[in-house]
């Protein structure tokens, strides 16, 4: 799932950040692809490593921070061509037998369905 944007890379990646920060999201990490790899040498390519907003703990069983706790939800900003992709995995995949979890996996879903969104409609200036 993603969408496609006409603008500059670095300033699709700074919207992405932004739209992600404001929908809940926190970037844990990030990690551009290295030189070369892919179809195309030297195209830009940025992984980012998000996770949704903390599930309630009476889901877990207890109070407590734990590893189980977030939900992945990663995201891909690259260039292609002209454009520059943002897309990101279904979180809800794999949520089988975890009721609590398909549940928060559907709001970070449609979180990321709305940030998707927001960097799609997005018309950069030519300042930004």
């Amino acid at each position: 799932m993603g969408a496609r944007v006409e603008a500059e890379f670095t300033a699709v990646v700074s919207r992405t950040r932004i739209s992600l920060r404001a929908h809940g999201f926190s970037i844990l990490s990030e990690m551009p692809a290295p030189a070369g790899s892919g179809s195309e040498a030297g195209r830009r390519h940025l992984f980012m490593a998000v996770w949704e907003r903390l599930i309630s703990t009476g889901n877990l069983g207890g109070p407590g921070l734990d590893l189980g706790d977030h939900l992945p939800c990663n995201v891909v900003v690259f260039e292609d061509g002209e454009t520059v992709v943002v897309s990101f995995l279904d979180p809800t995949e794999g949520m089988e037998g975890w009721p609590e979890g398909a549940r928060e996996a559907q709001a970070a879903l449609k979180a990321l369905q709305k940030t998707v969104s927001e960097v799609r409609r997005w018309v950069p200036t030519p300042e930004q």
